[in-house]
């Protein structure tokens, strides 16, 4: 006998997979069944004044629309299921999955509205403006949005343990030094997520460059694949640190760098932290109330409360050690 899923989990599921994947099936067969009297190449890139500028094989629009519109959708429900099946909750995943829904018919609708407005003619050339189909796809990408949101259930986020920490016993003494170091890499999921959506970005980049014979596009779709590969690399692996100048957390890389130092410092804090439900995903993150955070994994954390109400959270093994030192720390240098 099985266990029936949660609401949230099955609302999440066809909010999020499935309608992407039957607003793209309908979109790419609207595509195919209008190629035979498209021209050949057919547009498929538009400059701001809303004409043709760009040209390509009639099949990118189709191969576009199901890369981009299944892709995106099911990149954003795998960063959120596993945590809806453990039972985390909180309107990040309501947000995932409403924005899983938009984007599936903004990009199906966007691009068989530009394959629709070039039937018949015999030069791609002569397609008129894409702006009204634009403008089309982005108002019924933001109403699906909507129903998508108030579709899955108003659940409250889940919140991981929070224990305030108390100083060393014995304390620090005066001329006494101590140093806590750790290194955090990206938990599975987050890792996992990244680098689906770096793929999909190349297969992007790859179709993008293999029709199109703009300079600047080739140049700007280069630079964002690299962009996107390298704070990818930058943000995989930090070095967590705590001593006499406070807590600091470093990439691998030498930056980003985050020093909080001790006396800013008010309260310190080990937390559990639930990535998705606290600060919707993994990585350099901030979130409404939570503050900001290296967030790598779920589990363990030490948050500091700063001056002025600000927080910062980062997820490491053994922060009950490094919270600890923390605190006595800034007890002696209060």
């Amino acid at each position: 006998m099985t266990t029936r899923a949660p609401s949230a989990v099955r609302r999440f599921v066809i909010v999020a997979v499935l309608l992407p994947a039957v607003i793209t099936a309908l979109s790419v067969l609207v595509q195919l069944w209008v190629t035979p009297s498209s021209p050949d190449p057919i547009a498929i890139h538009w400059g701001v004044s809303g004409l043709a500028d760009g040209f390509g094989p009639v099949w990118v629009a189709p191969v576009t629309t199901a890369v981009v519109g299944i892709g995106v959708p099911l990149l954003l429900s795998a960063s959120a299921l596993n945590g809806l099946r453990r039972g985390d909750r909180g309107a990040a995943y309501r947000f995932m999955g409403a924005l899983a829904a938009a984007m599936s018919v903004f990009i199906g609708t966007l691009v068989a509205g530009s394959v629709l407005i070039q039937r018949g003619l015999s030069d791609a050339a002569e397609a008129p403006s894409i702006l009204p189909s634009l403008l089309l796809s982005g108002v019924l990408g933001v109403a699906l949005g909507v129903v998508a949101w108030f579709v899955q259930p108003a659940e409250h986020a889940s919140r991981g343990a929070v224990e305030v920490v108390a100083a060393l016993d014995p304390p620090l003494g005066a001329d006494e030094r101590a140093v806590w170091l750790r290194t955090v890499r990206l938990g599975r999921s987050g890792l996992i997520v990244l680098a689906s959506a770096l793929l999909i970005l190349i297969l992007v980049a790859v179709i993008t460059l293999a029709v199109s014979g703009s300079a600047a596009a080739t140049v700007i779709t280069v630079i964002v694949v690299v962009l996107m590969a390298a704070t990818i690399a930058a943000t995989s692996v930090f070095h967590v640190r705590v001593d006499a100048d406070g807590l600091t957390v470093t990439s691998a890389t030498g930056f980003p760098r985050v020093h909080v130092p001790l006396e800013d410092i008010q309260r310190v804090e080990v937390v559990e932290v639930v990535p998705m439900a606290e600060f919707g995903g993994w990585g350099l993150r901030w979130a409404p109330g939570g503050g900001f955070g290296v967030v790598m994994r779920s589990g363990s954390g030490i948050r500091v409360h700063r001056a002025g109400g600000r927080v910062f959270t980062v997820t490491v093994d053994d922060a009950e050690s490094g919270a600890a030192l923390l605190e006595a720390l800034r007890v002696r240098k209060a």
